[in-house]
């Protein structure tokens, strides 16, 4: 009986819900850290190629003058 009163409390359940409620925001917060270097590295190496092409065509001009 004592364990049903413990876990019907007011003060255990605020406690449940606070846990569960930094849980969340945690996870939330690495996920969305995840996915922004996940994206940046996207970018980084799409500008790479980018640069590499640009090389490659400044290189030629540069032989034709």
């Amino acid at each position: 009986m004592e364990l049903l009163e413990l876990l019907t409390s007011k003060a255990v359940l605020a406690l449940i819900l606070l846990f569960a409620v930094g849980l969340f925001l945690a996870l939330r917060e690495v996920f969305c850290w995840y996915y922004k270097i996940n994206k940046i590295v996207n970018i980084l190496e799409k500008q790479q190629k980018t640069q590499e092409q640009t090389n490659i065509l400044l290189r030629e001009l540069n032989n034709q003058l």
